[in-house]
Protein backbone atom coordinates (compact mmCIF):
# COMPACT_ATOMS: atom_id res chain seq x y z
CA UNK A 1 0.00 0.00 0.00
CA UNK A 2 1.65 3.09 -1.36
CA UNK A 3 1.71 5.95 0.76
CA UNK A 4 2.79 9.25 0.28
CA UNK A 5 1.59 10.88 3.54
CA UNK A 6 -1.72 12.37 1.15
CA UNK A 7 -5.09 12.58 2.24
CA UNK A 8 -5.76 10.20 -0.47
CA UNK A 9 -3.62 7.67 0.79
CA UNK A 10 -4.95 7.39 4.14
CA UNK A 11 -8.27 6.99 2.46
CA UNK A 12 -6.70 3.94 0.51
CA UNK A 13 -4.77 3.20 3.82
CA UNK A 14 -8.74 2.93 5.35
CA UNK A 15 -9.56 0.58 2.26
CA UNK A 16 -6.61 -1.81 3.40
CA UNK A 17 -7.21 -2.30 6.91
CA UNK A 18 -10.85 -3.23 5.58
CA UNK A 19 -9.16 -5.73 3.31
CA UNK A 20 -6.49 -6.65 5.27
CA UNK A 21 -8.86 -7.42 8.57
CA UNK A 22 -11.50 -9.46 6.26
CA UNK A 23 -8.83 -11.67 4.80
CA UNK A 24 -6.89 -11.40 7.48
CA UNK A 25 -3.53 -10.62 5.49
CA UNK A 26 -0.55 -8.70 6.00
CA UNK A 27 0.18 -4.75 5.15
CA UNK A 28 2.98 -3.48 3.69
CA UNK A 29 3.47 0.38 4.23
CA UNK A 30 5.58 1.71 1.45
CA UNK A 31 7.21 4.82 0.38
CA UNK A 32 9.26 5.80 -2.25
CA UNK A 33 11.16 9.00 -2.21
CA UNK A 34 11.48 9.84 -5.47
CA UNK A 35 15.26 10.41 -6.51
CA UNK A 36 13.85 12.95 -9.45
CA UNK A 37 13.32 15.36 -6.81
CA UNK A 38 17.22 15.74 -6.25
CA UNK A 39 18.21 18.27 -8.23
CA UNK A 40 20.49 17.35 -10.97
CA UNK A 41 23.98 16.85 -11.35
CA UNK A 42 23.90 20.60 -12.97
CA UNK A 43 22.59 22.44 -10.09
CA UNK A 44 24.78 20.45 -7.75
CA UNK A 45 27.58 21.32 -9.92
CA UNK A 46 29.50 24.19 -7.03
CA UNK A 47 30.68 20.99 -5.96
CA UNK A 48 33.82 19.95 -6.85
CA UNK A 49 34.69 16.41 -6.82
CA UNK A 50 32.34 14.08 -8.52
CA UNK A 51 32.27 11.58 -5.33
CA UNK A 52 31.05 14.75 -3.23
CA UNK A 53 28.71 15.16 -5.46
CA UNK A 54 27.29 11.86 -5.12
CA UNK A 55 27.49 11.96 -1.48
CA UNK A 56 25.71 15.04 -1.26
CA UNK A 57 23.02 13.45 -3.29
CA UNK A 58 22.51 10.33 -0.77
CA UNK A 59 22.99 12.13 2.14
CA UNK A 60 19.45 14.28 0.70
CA UNK A 61 18.28 11.33 -0.11
CA UNK A 62 18.57 9.38 2.92
CA UNK A 63 17.10 12.69 4.92
CA UNK A 64 14.10 12.60 2.73
CA UNK A 65 13.20 8.67 4.00
CA UNK A 66 13.51 9.39 7.63
CA UNK A 67 11.24 12.31 6.94
CA UNK A 68 8.98 9.49 4.95
CA UNK A 69 9.50 7.03 7.97
CA UNK A 70 8.88 10.11 10.35
CA UNK A 71 5.17 10.91 8.96
CA UNK A 72 4.05 7.42 7.88
CA UNK A 73 5.51 6.08 12.12
CA UNK A 74 1.66 7.09 13.58
CA UNK A 75 -0.20 5.65 10.01
CA UNK A 76 1.43 1.93 11.09
CA UNK A 77 0.72 2.29 15.02
CA UNK A 78 -3.07 2.57 13.66
CA UNK A 79 -2.60 -0.61 11.64
CA UNK A 80 -1.08 -2.17 14.48
CA UNK A 81 -4.01 -0.68 17.05
CA UNK A 82 -6.34 -2.83 14.54
CA UNK A 83 -4.70 -5.94 14.68
CA UNK A 84 -3.46 -6.06 11.43
CA UNK A 85 0.91 -7.20 10.93
CA UNK A 86 2.43 -4.24 9.47
CA UNK A 87 6.17 -3.43 7.61
CA UNK A 88 7.78 -0.72 6.23
CA UNK A 89 9.73 -0.42 3.31
CA UNK A 90 11.38 2.49 1.81
CA UNK A 91 12.55 2.65 -1.80
CA UNK A 92 14.43 5.73 -4.17
CA UNK A 93 13.57 6.18 -7.86
CA UNK A 94 10.27 6.30 -9.59
CA UNK A 95 7.78 5.78 -7.19
CA UNK A 96 5.49 3.55 -10.01
CA UNK A 97 8.40 1.58 -10.56
CA UNK A 98 10.01 1.18 -7.29
CA UNK A 99 5.84 -0.17 -6.33
CA UNK A 100 5.95 -2.47 -9.23
CA UNK A 101 8.66 -3.66 -8.00
CA UNK A 102 7.73 -4.05 -4.08
CA UNK A 103 4.66 -5.66 -5.39
CA UNK A 104 6.69 -7.87 -7.47
CA UNK A 105 9.47 -9.12 -4.89
CA UNK A 106 7.19 -9.81 -2.36
CA UNK A 107 4.24 -11.29 -4.11
CA UNK A 108 1.51 -9.26 -3.14
CA UNK A 109 -2.01 -9.99 -3.47
CA UNK A 110 -3.72 -5.92 -3.82
CA UNK A 111 -2.16 -3.09 -4.57
CA UNK A 112 -4.11 -0.52 -2.12
CA UNK A 113 -3.20 2.81 -3.58
CA UNK A 114 -4.88 6.55 -3.64
CA UNK A 115 -4.74 8.34 -6.95
CA UNK A 116 -4.74 12.53 -6.98
CA UNK A 117 -7.13 13.40 -9.64
CA UNK A 118 -5.63 15.77 -12.27
CA UNK A 119 -8.22 18.26 -13.31
CA UNK A 120 -8.93 19.06 -16.85
CA UNK A 121 -11.65 21.80 -16.39
CA UNK A 122 -10.40 24.35 -18.80
CA UNK A 123 -10.41 22.04 -21.17
CA UNK A 124 -13.10 20.33 -20.70
CA UNK A 125 -15.50 22.34 -18.64
CA UNK A 126 -15.54 21.95 -14.69
CA UNK A 127 -17.05 18.38 -13.78
CA UNK A 128 -16.14 17.39 -17.07
CA UNK A 129 -13.27 15.16 -17.04
CA UNK A 130 -11.11 14.15 -14.05
CA UNK A 131 -7.88 11.64 -14.92
CA UNK A 132 -6.29 9.48 -12.35
CA UNK A 133 -2.97 10.47 -11.17
CA UNK A 134 0.29 9.15 -13.22
CA UNK A 135 1.62 7.16 -10.82
CA UNK A 136 -1.68 5.54 -9.73
CA UNK A 137 -2.32 5.14 -13.81
CA UNK A 138 0.97 3.63 -14.46
CA UNK A 139 0.56 1.01 -11.61
CA UNK A 140 -2.46 -0.05 -13.04
CA UNK A 141 -1.30 -0.26 -16.33
CA UNK A 142 1.66 -2.15 -15.70
CA UNK A 143 1.71 -4.27 -12.62
CA UNK A 144 0.68 -7.83 -12.26
CA UNK A 145 -0.84 -7.74 -9.34
CA UNK A 146 -4.13 -6.37 -9.04
CA UNK A 147 -4.79 -2.78 -8.45
CA UNK A 148 -7.95 -0.99 -6.03
CA UNK A 149 -7.13 2.98 -6.50
CA UNK A 150 -9.07 5.12 -4.33
CA UNK A 151 -10.50 8.43 -4.82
Amino acid sequence: MPHDGSEMSDKALEKAIDFSKAFQSEIIILHIVDDRLIPSSAILGFIGEKSSLEDAKMQALNILKLGAEAMLKDRMEKVKANGINVRFITGMGAPEEGIIDVAENEHVDLIVMGSRELKREKEYGAGKLKLLGSVARRVSEIAESPVMIIK
